[in-house]
């Protein structure tokens, strides 16, 4: 039977204020000023690993919002980096970058359905749920194939991956969520096989 291996995810920091209420989704944003504080709770974490368990790299998506979170906590840590495309946002299609007072109400209301019809509903003509699950859960499964060692796998993320990423290692249906969704700067920690 496979080990299991502790899994620490944490969303990225506040994006900047110029972004609220804009759907960003996979759009390269800046983080808010001072961002590096609100991670303490994270650093102090990995920092406080049996030695054994002490992450080799932090993973994130590509986009800077991860990046670079990822990038500080990783030089605190003496350790490296790594991207993953697999850990991005969900696509918002035609929505990506629009306020969202400027997507249709009637399409907005639907947004239920990410949740309720997580295989057919394509928001603004992007990502499925499953979709969304799919590629972020690779991204762990492929870690955990190549990797047999004890060491904590970390990855700073997107709301949507981490829930994402947390529904397939709990076995739970996308309306079971809820508690996954991150607030910015939050970890979570999983086991994962």
């Amino acid at each position: 039977m496979p080990q299991s291996r502790q899994v620490v995810l944490i969303r990225h920091p506040t994006v900047v204020a110029a972004m609220r209420g804009v759907c960003y989704g996979q759009s390269d944003v800046d983080l808010a000023t001072d961002w590096e504080d609100s991670l303490m709770d994270s650093l102090s974490l990995l920092r406080g690993l049996p030695c054994s368990e002490k992450p080799i790299t932090i993973w994130h998506s590509d986009l800077k919002r991860t990046s670079r979170p990822a990038g500080w906590i990783a030089q605190q840590l003496g350790i490296g980096t790594s991207a993953s495309k697999d850990l991005r946002e969900r696509d918002f299609g035609s929505w990506q970058s629009k306020r969202w007072d400027d997507i249709p109400k009637k399409e907005v209301l639907r947004c239920h359905e990410m949740l309720e019809s997580p295989d057919t509903y394509r928001p603004g003509g992007g990502e499925t749920t499953c979709e969304v699950q799919e590629r972020a859960y690779r991204w762990l499964q492929t870690l955990l194939k190549q990797d047999n060692s004890s060491a904590t796998i970390v990855a700073v993320a997107h709301s949507g991956s981490i829930a994402a990423i947390a529904g397939a290692i709990c076995e739970l249906h996308p309306l079971e969520w809820t508690p996954y969704y991150l607030k910015p700067s939050q970890n979570l920690v999983l086991q994962a096989r």
